[in-house]
């Protein structure tokens, strides 16, 4: 399959093609046509340049041969559009497989397993290894070493797997976040985001214990870390809290943007009443009013290093379990205020 025949498929240019396949921040065209042009690429196995590597790797395809392929598994969610964190890894990940030579031949989620039609395509696949984004359960992971041999997980917490994994460590994020607002200030900080079994929700309350600050009930509000759990956490935090905290740890860019709507609703500003902070530095992040102060993670290059460590993983480059770690940052943008 070529460029032009997905340019067809696509109902777009063969350069559109060629620059959203290769934009380096995913940014060209429109969402709709980039979706549209990654999926027909995914259905058909598109692989640029694969003689030249086969050429660069010493070997030589048989004619007709398939191009070795990866998967791409979803294991927080259900689709990438609930998640803007991983849909952006994703789209990382794709662009490093062509890079490498390696098809992108079938994305799913983990809730979706039990479909018959998606087993199906599942057996018919038989790629040669799989990435998963974000946490997933340990029946999961028997269901995954059933039907892939290599296996990597990437995501912001460590999990307890024996496969290569890419981290950016969500505690360590949670923990540059609060003490960003300690030092403008604030000692009644709130918490928006998911409270059992997650490390975030941990780090809020180690770094308030260490630094000898109030926790409150009232000021914690558990939701599930995406737009509609954010929207409804601040509603939580709104009807529970008096009086309100002075700054709000979200666990996620997108609850932060969701709750921030809902605190302008009832015309809470922020920050000049109430600061919020985030983590993941998503695009959208640096586009809302007022902008997102956020602990950025590099999420396109976890994605190019779980497609590195995988493929690595496939051609025995490497045994043990390889667990990387990649640098958090702070972001300081427009909506924590110094008190």
């Amino acid at each position: 399959m070529t460029l032009k025949q997905i340019a067809a498929m696509a109902e777009v240019s063969i350069s559109t093609v060629s620059r959203i396949l290769n934009s380096p921040d995913n940014s060209f065209a429109t969402k709709e046509v980039r979706d549209r042009v990654w999926r027909i690429a995914k259905e058909i196995g598109y692989v640029p340049n694969q003689s030249a590597r086969e050429l660069k790797l010493g070997k030589q395809g048989s004619p007709g041969s398939t191009p070795p392929s990866i998967t791409c598994i979803l294991g927080r969610t259900r689709q990438l559009d609930d998640d803007p964190f991983f849909a952006q890894m994703s789209r990382a990940i794709e662009q490093q497989a062509l890079e490498l030579g390696y098809a992108i031949y079938l994305s799913y989620s983990l809730f979706d397993i039990e479909r018959a039609a998606l087993l199906d395509q599942i057996e018919a696949a038989r790629t040669d290894g799989a990435i998963i984004l974000g946490r997933f359960s340990n029946d999961s992971m028997n269901f995954l070493k059933k039907h892939y041999s290599n296996l990597l997980y990437v995501g912001r917490n460590v999990i307890d797997a024996n496969c290569d994994q890419v981290i950016c460590d969500g505690y360590e994020a949670t923990q540059i976040a609060i003490k960003h607002l300690i030092e403008k200030g604030h000692s009644h900080i709130g918490y928006i985001g998911e409270t059992n079994n997650e490390v975030r929700y941990e780090a809020y309350c180690d770094t308030l214990s260490a630094y000898g600050l109030t926790y409150n009930d009232n000021w914690v509000s558990h939701c599930p870390q995406n737009g509609p759990g954010g929207y409804e956490g601040a509603k939580k935090l709104l009807a529970h809290a008096s009086p309100l905290p002075t700054a709000v740890f979200c666990a996620t860019d997108i609850t932060a943007i969701a709750a921030l709507r809902r605190f302008t609703e009832v015309q809470i500003k922020v920050p000049e009443q109430l600061s919020l902070i985030s983590m993941d530095n998503i695009e959208l992040s640096g586009y809302v009013s007022p902008m997102l102060t956020t602990v950025g993670m590099p999420i396109v290059e976890m994605g190019k290093w779980a497609v590195q460590l995988l493929v690595d993983r496939m051609n025995k480059r490497h045994k043990l379990p390889v667990k990387m770690y990649l640098p958090n940052k702070l972001v300081v943008r427009e909506s924590v205020a110094s008190l």
